[in-house]
């Protein structure tokens, strides 16, 4: 333990002798003598120290206006930030339905993948323009920032009661899969889903649709997004998950993947993704990812991916060929 010096000229600690260092703990000796150091110094700096030490005393810093010195929390290079909203609506409601759509692009997607998800419930397209003031006004947006927090976070259920719109704001890992809970939990989930098969049944306990999202940023500032809907059911378990090398065990629960069902879309910032359910589907797989019985009421979901933010812009990247370093040479 390093020791505790007092001045020579100071003198031994008020009150206390050399005797009384053989009786007293070590911890207690250090405190009385570091008490009785201040006292002597307080007192040997007179009426001047005081004087300093009021002039030296509490004093209000002053706020200036302008930016916090302190430095941004810098996003990882190869993430991005997605907005997700969950609105709710009722069943059939016109809007969701009708008049939103006519500003929607559901031709972005093949035919052959919109033909499957309409089969089975779900209805998507792709929103590249200004937003329009309809669905401006159906999320409810204002000046107001998003809670942040992980796509993991945001659950359909969330819906529950008030408010009417949850917003998200997350952000997502290059490559890394991101899950978005579309809808709460089923004691019994019987679905009907059209596939290559034909028409196929098949009933899970304590399941729960899941959207899988997985993000590619591309080097001009766009974003491949990746979604697949899948149901999990069934209790925890470890679960074997394919890694490079080899596999590790994860908890998890079994899952259901539709693969048939997944689709990609491309988004610049500003861009956004729209899915819902077709009311005219009910019992399909839509039908329980986007509806949700709210006291005896059937309610419709529509959920909103936005592409808010991404962290590469590797257009004139001096480390990869600028397009013209791509031409030939020869002038014709």
């Amino acid at each position: 333990m390093d020791g505790v010096c007092v001045p020579e000229r100071l003198g031994t600690p008020t009150g206390f002798t050399p005797k009384d260092a053989d009786r007293m703990p070590a911890k207690r000796w250090v405190a009385h003598a570091m008490r009785s150091l201040v006292l002597r110094v307080f007192l040997a700096a007179g009426a001047g120290g005081a004087l300093l030490a009021v002039l030296a005393g509490c004093h209000t810093i002053e706020k200036r206006p302008g930016k916090s010195p302190l430095k941004p929390v810098q996003m990882s290079p190869d993430s991005v930030v997605l907005d997700i909203f969950f609105v709710r609506v009722p069943v059939g409601d016109a809007q969701v339905n009708g008049d939103l759509w006519t500003e929607v692009d559901e031709q972005h997607f093949p035919p052959e993948v919109r033909q499957r998800l309409a089969k089975n419930g779900f209805r998507v397209g792709l929103l590249a323009g200004p937003m329009p003031v309809a669905l401006s006004r159906l999320l409810e947006l204002n000046d107001k920032s998003a809670p942040p927090g992980t796509a993991q976070e945001m659950k359909g259920n969330d819906l529950d009661g008030e408010p009417r719109v949850v917003r998200r704001h997350s952000q997502v890992r290059a490559g890394r899969r991101t899950e978005i809970h579309a809808s709460g939990l089923y004691e019994r989930l019987p679905v009907l889903t059209w596939g290559a098969r034909g028409l196929c049944g098949q009933e899970y306990q304590n399941a729960q649709g899941v959207i899988a999202v997985k993000a590619q940023p591309g080097p001009d500032g766009r974003v491949r997004l990746d979604l697949v809907p899948e149901v999990h059911y069934g209790e925890s378990r470890l679960q074997r998950v394919p890694m490079p090398g080899g596999i590790r065990l994860e908890p998890g629960r079994p899952k259901r993947v539709f693969d048939d069902l997944a689709l990609q879309a491309t988004l610049s910032p500003g861009h956004m993704i729209l899915i819902t359910t077709l009311p005219q589907k009910p019992g399909s797989l839509g039908h329980y990812f986007f509806t949700q019985d709210l006291s005896g009421k059937l309610e419709q979901k529509l959920m909103v991916i936005r592409l808010s933010q991404t962290q590469r812009d590797d257009l004139f990247d001096p480390q990869g060929p600028l397009p013209l370093d791509t031409l030939d040479d020869t002038v014709h």
